[in-house]
């Protein structure tokens, strides 16, 4: 199935359905890996977003990167971290949140030592720059702080004092989880701006554009009002938001 493409007022949007994706133990949003595809290689600065299913006493062992940035989300169960720069070693639960920067490079690796399935985002972002000082920072988040609203997880260099988490690319990343059937949760996307918004779990309504199942993801180019509540029992989403480009 192709994209949607919809446009409301100034705004393009496209519906890209969980269909379109290439299911094994990972599911690409971008060309990645053994998914190759010319016409989806990135999202204005969003590079590769991978829902990846990480099997008990499995994962990715110590391997190197550079000049990337890249967050972790974990969905679900529980994901080790450890890399070379800092030699920190620590495990992340339902909602926490790490950032790497791997500029200058880093060896690292994200296992999951555990009994159960652990399912995670992995983001990777274009820097601003090459060879930049490389950085790691994790944090856990309270539920409640994400609960039936949107909640600012990571930010950039120019408000990184107003949240727990930053990159060197202008992005912004916040959640939501939707519990509450009266619940409505607003995100505007300014005119030179645009929104990769995915929907991780449930089911969410996109108010006047679509409703997603779980791992659809829609791409919104400003200006744009988005308004977003349930469309099922519970509803659970990111939106990365960036400066708006000519890539695809």
């Amino acid at each position: 199935m192709s994209p949607q493409f919809r446009k409301i007022d100034a705004a393009t949007l496209h519906y890209l359905p969980a269909s379109d994706r290439h299911p094994a133990d990972t599911y690409f949003h971008f060309s990645f890996a053994a998914y190759h595809n010319p016409d989806n290689i990135q999202f204005g600065a969003l590079r590769v977003l991978n829902d990846d299913n990480v099997n008990p006493h499995d994962g990715f062992g110590r391997h190197p990167h550079r000049d990337m940035e890249i967050v972790s989300y974990v969905v679900s169960g529980k994901l080790t971290h450890w890399d070379n720069a800092t030699k920190v070693e620590a495990t992340l639960g339902r909602g926490d949140v790490q950032v790497v920067t791997a500029g200058t490079g880093v060896w690292h690796s994200e296992l999951n030592r555990d009994d159960e399935w652990c399912r995670f985002l992995q983001i990777w972002i274009l820097p601003p720059a090459a060879n930049l000082p490389v950085r790691y920072a994790q944090r856990r988040f309270d539920p409640e702080a994400r609960l039936n609203r949107l909640l600012h997880i990571v930010g950039n260099t120019d408000n990184r004092h107003e949240v727990p988490l930053y990159l060197n690319q202008d992005v912004n990343l916040y959640v939501s989880e939707l519990q509450d059937p009266e619940a409505r949760v607003t995100f505007t996307v300014q005119a030179g701006r645009q929104a990769y918004v995915n929907n991780i779990e449930g089911r969410v309504a996109v108010k006047g554009v679509a409703e997603l199942d779980e791992r659809d993801a829609l791409e919104v180019v400003g200006p744009a009002e988005l308004e977003f509540s349930l469309a099922g029992p519970t509803a659970h989403f990111i939106v990365i938001e960036m400066a708006e480009s000519a890539e695809r």
